[in-house]
């Protein structure tokens, strides 16, 4: 299977000898970083090659699973995307989707018979893997790397992680933040050549058809990633049932939000010269995801749901029943019950999280006039700025506002305020 080994030597030999006045300086901490990460990498990814090797030995089968309607949550980041995908997620009848230890420990099949086997034998014995696995969890939950997305071992998570084992992940820019080597990764279908786009993503359809095949083989996937905004023709192309759901939130919160989550990944992996680099980056990226996925499914209206932040967060229930119908699924009693439940705790909870715009070198003012054109084609709050009086990019191309259009048909209930929840933010 593809491994980008050219890469993985640039990268490395970069990180250690190319890296004066770079925000990947090499400093005593990122000495001792990188040769931890690659003391486990490397031994993890041989193992992962034995594995791989094996399930063509004893699971030939999985190259014949077949990936049916796969459902691609997207959006920017720190626009809920998080909250939805783990939601859904608890219809376990239905989807199925990547969890923590499957993407860190378990890529291939064997990995994950082996440890199923395990956690079953350790039945007989206490469930000394299940103790251990809450001890972690508690442990993460107390960490305050990044409070504003909490993970546990069984949780769902971004697959895009699963590409770390093929060194084709933009989740590296945080080990290895090279603009002109990891940043294509960001505007993948725009900036990734299509030799090298084919190569990644046949990668990855296997690596969907074995998760798929060692869970039974009958459920949906359920994919969640803010990164793929800017992978939406390369998924279509390879899975051409694909649905997508894009959610959105206003750039007042979402890119303090965002900036803050990214500047806390750098600042783990390397010593960088300011405390929030590659700002200018970060938000012609987010400008990108904003717009993209509306250029592209401009003619494709029933590809795609558009769904604002702030409709979920106040009605996550109506908007999953919404969902549902749109995709034609049963919305059985068990999970509603479950929609409910989490409804209610959403409606109770509220954000301690606070993003200072002064410390992060951004106004207001300027979070406006870079977003203009989000601004206006989704009518945000604009918090009283005055748009040019001009047309728009959106309006001279003619692009529908589709997510209008699926708002009135959804048209909630629920009567209760604007939440500004960002726990649902992920």
């Amino acid at each position: 299977m593809y491994f980008d080994i050219a890469a993985f030597l640039r990268y490395n030999f970069r990180a250690f000898f190319k890296t004066r006045g770079e925000h990947y300086r090499l400093t005593p901490k990122r000495f001792l970083i990188l040769v931890i990460w690659l003391m486990i990498y490397i031994p993890a990814q041989l193992i992962n090659r034995l594995c791989f090797l094996l399930d063509e030995i004893f699971f030939p089968k999985y190259r014949k699973q077949e990936i049916q309607k796969p459902i691609f949550i997207i959006g920017n980041p720190r626009s809920g995307t998080t909250f939805l995908h783990r939601l859904l997620h608890k219809d376990t009848d239905s989807f199925t989707a990547f969890t923590v230890w499957e993407l860190a420990l378990a890529p291939s099949i064997t990995q994950r018979r082996i440890i199923w086997a395990f956690v079953k034998a350790g039945r007989w014995i206490g469930n000394p893997i299940r103790h251990r696995v809450n001890l972690i969890n508690k442990r993460l939950k107390q960490s305050k790397v990044n409070p504003a997305h909490t993970i546990k071992v069984e949780e769902a998570e971004e697959e895009e992680h699963i590409m770390i084992h093929n060194w084709t992940s933009e989740t590296l820019f945080a080990i290895y933040p090279y603009r002109d080597e990891v940043l294509p990764y960001f505007f993948f279908d725009r900036d990734i050549p299509k030799e090298k786009q084919r190569k990644v993503m046949s990668f990855y359809k296997k690596m969907i058809q074995k998760h798929i095949y060692a869970h039974g083989g009958n459920k949906i996937l359920l994919s969640k990633n803010p990164s793929y905004s800017s992978r939406i023709a390369a998924l279509t192309e390879t899975f051409p049932d694909a649905h997508f759901i894009k959610l959105v939130r206003n750039p007042f919160e979402a890119v303090p939000s965002m900036l803050d989550s990214m500047s806390i990944g750098l600042n783990i992996f390397c010593d960088p010269l300011e405390p929030y680099p590659f700002k200018d980056d970060f938000i012609e990226l987010m400008k990108f995801y904003y717009l993209y996925p509306v250029e592209y499914f401009k003619d494709k209206k029933d590809k795609c749901n558009f769904i604002k932040y702030d409709d979920l967060v106040q009605h996550p229930d109506e908007i999953v029943k919404d969902l549902y119908a749109w995709l034609g699924l049963n919305y059985s009693k068990k999970f509603a019950a479950i929609v409910n439940h989490e409804t209610h705790a959403a409606h109770h909870y509220h954000s301690k999280h606070e993003y200072p715009l002064e410390k992060m070198g951004l106004t207001e003012e300027r979070i406006f006039r870079e977003f203009e054109e989000v601004f206006s084609y989704y009518e945000f709050d604009n918090h009283d700025y005055e748009l040019p009086d001009r047309e728009m990019f959106w309006q001279l191309r003619n692009w529908p506002q589709f997510w209008k259009t699926q708002s009135k048909q959804r048209q909630p209930d629920n009567k209760m305020g604007k939440l500004q929840n960002e726990n649902f933010a992920g």
